[in-house]
């Protein structure tokens, strides 16, 4: 099956297979996650991220449980911090 995966706004470098502007198609498995999908990616481990499944939001602790479909719009972008 056949995903697309938006980061917005990473953290540092762009992870490779991602185009200029933070885009990627991926063959995955039946049966993918988004947590798997989302170890796949090199995104820096001490940044949080808010995840998105065709506009929906999916909470952290969803994320193992969250099976993917052929299709699927996947944004990826890092929590917002300031004061």
């Amino acid at each position: 099956m056949k995903v697309r995966v938006k980061l917005l706004s990473p953290a540092g470098d762009m992870p490779k297979s991602f185009d200029p502007f933070g885009e990627a198609e991926m063959d995955l498995a039946a049966g993918t996650t988004l947590a798997d999908i989302m170890g796949r990616i090199d995104l820096p481990k001490e940044e949080s991220y808010t995840s998105l499944v065709d506009g929906q939001p999916v909470v952290p602790e969803d994320r193992a449980g969250h099976a993917l479909h052929d299709g699927d719009e996947i944004t990826l972008l890092p929590a917002i911090q300031g004061g």
